[in-house]
């Protein structure tokens, strides 16, 4: 009984690590420019559970294949890791509260233009559970069962205690990309490549060409000119020079998809558009 509720609870909490439905942080993302004096900036970290929660704060790399997954690697080029840091580590925020998260840009030196990226992750933690005096009864319940020779009642109340001594354990997280620019002539441009309507949905491969990440949304337009569909905020990292996205269309559009439009996803400004 105990091994399958701890299976489940496994199963839960590496869905929830996707979902990252107890935490909320924002913003989304971090911009230092080095040619600003601004040199920190605060995340905000918001406990949407029920209860006292812990969360840890680290740094960590990712790669992005064309389909836009997320695969964690140990070193990455261009990572800006070493030129970042922030405080606290650690920190535990009561229901419905925020915790704000310093985040420092140092020096940048004689380090190359470009973009450099790593990534902030905001790690829910258990801590371990303090014993109660319902604890101390099962523990002698079990102590007495294993002097009686109950062994299968001894073995759920051993597992029992065993549960009360876990170590630190990660459950939900969320990671916000943090950037680095340096250098006065870098550009983002990106182009469409392709587009095929499939059904309900448009796929759409986009070709970053510019010397930083793009940051597009993708808009789809009917032929009158009105927004029937959306994808947004994406971003192909460097080195990357493609990325596929699909654009899934309003059920309630009563006309074809006929423009795909693309906006840069921080100004908002229209990139370009292309025929259907």
């Amino acid at each position: 009984m105990i091994k399958r509720l701890l299976i489940t609870l496994l199963l839960v909490s590496a869905f929830a690590t996707r979902t990252s439905a107890n935490i909320g942080v924002f913003p989304q993302s971090v911009d230092f420019d080095d040619s600003s004096k601004k040199r920190s900036q605060t995340l905000n970290v918001v406990n949407h559970s029920d209860h006292p929660q812990t969360y840890r704060v680290s740094v960590i790399q990712y790669t992005q294949d064309e389909d836009g997954k997320y695969t964690e690697v140990e070193t990455a080029p261009n990572a800006a890791a070493k030129y970042l840091v922030f405080s606290p580590k650690q920190f535990t925020i009561r229901p419905g509260k925020i915790q704000a998260v310093r985040i420092a840009r140092k020096s940048l030196g004689q380090l190359k233009d470009g973009e450099y990226v790593s990534h902030i992750k905001i790690s829910e933690v258990e801590m371990p559970k303090v014993k109660t005096a319902e604890d101390e009864k099962k523990a002698a319940e079990a102590k007495k069962a294993a002097e009686e020779g109950n062994n299968e009642e001894a073995e759920d109340e051993e597992e029992t205690e065993r549960q009360l001594s876990f170590s630190l354990k990660t459950l939900f997280a969320m990671s916000i990309p943090v950037t680095i620019y340096k250098g006065n002539n870098l550009e983002q441009k990106t182009s469409i490549e392709s587009v095929k309507v499939n059904g309900d949905k448009v796929d759409v491969v986009l070709k970053r060409q510019g010397q930083i990440s793009s940051r597009v949304n993708v808009v789809v337009l009917d032929t009158k000119g009105n927004e029937i569909g959306r994808n947004g905020p994406l971003r192909i990292y460097t080195p990357n020079g493609k990325r596929n996205v699909s654009v899934q269309l309003d059920k309630e559009a009563k006309t074809k998809p006929a423009i795909i439009r693309l906006e840069n996803a921080v100004t908002k400004k229209e990139i370009l558009q292309k025929q259907i």
